[in-house]
């Protein structure tokens, strides 16, 4: 790892994860959503959203990792992903602000997930361990840095949690 790398922090009921910064094209709140017909309804499906002209799942992390959606409490954020051919909208409680860290200092705070976890968890990269509150922006969601971020990479965070609902794209 070169350089400094970016992740944005994201909460999902009183846990606080990560993912990389680079595909999230944008965050929204309340978006018009169309509701699919219960024929074709997803457990983890929170309906359509339209973004730049085309129509995009969103997905509700609160129901995929939690089983407890995002979007009961009315006041959730969509990030809006797109990397290479694939794009979608995921539906979480709360953005913070970025992670930023260096090569060096990711190198220390940096644990690697070792395969096997379930899907959706499968989905995570690694953890950022505590031990370094001065390397994170301040931000509403936490203060200070004390328990492990997960960070997630945003594509196969995705894919997991359609795949947890049993459902093919």
């Amino acid at each position: 790892m070169t350089g400094t790398i970016s992740w944005l922090q994201f909460r999902v009921g009183d846990q606080l994860h990560a993912l990389d910064a680079a595909p999230v094209r944008q965050i929204l709140r309340s978006p018009k959503l169309l509701t699919l017909p219960l024929a074709q309804r997803h457990p983890h499906c929170a309906g359509l959203m339209a973004w730049q002209g085309r129509p995009l799942l969103v997905l509700d992390l609160g129901a995929c990792l939690l089983r407890r959606p995002s979007l009961s409490r009315g006041d959730a954020r969509f990030l809006v992903w797109s990397q290479a051919q694939q794009a979608g909208v995921l539906a979480v409680d709360d953005v913070g602000g970025l992670l930023r860290l260096s090569a060096t200092t990711l190198t220390r705070h940096w644990a690697p997930v070792q395969p096997g976890l379930r899907p959706p968890w499968n989905a995570i990269r690694g953890l950022l361990h505590a031990g370094a509150p001065s390397l994170v922006e301040p931000s509403i969601l936490q203060a200070p840095w004390a328990e492990p971020i997960a960070v997630f990479d945003v594509a196969a965070l995705w894919q997991a949690c359609w795949n947890a609902g049993g459902a093919q794209p």
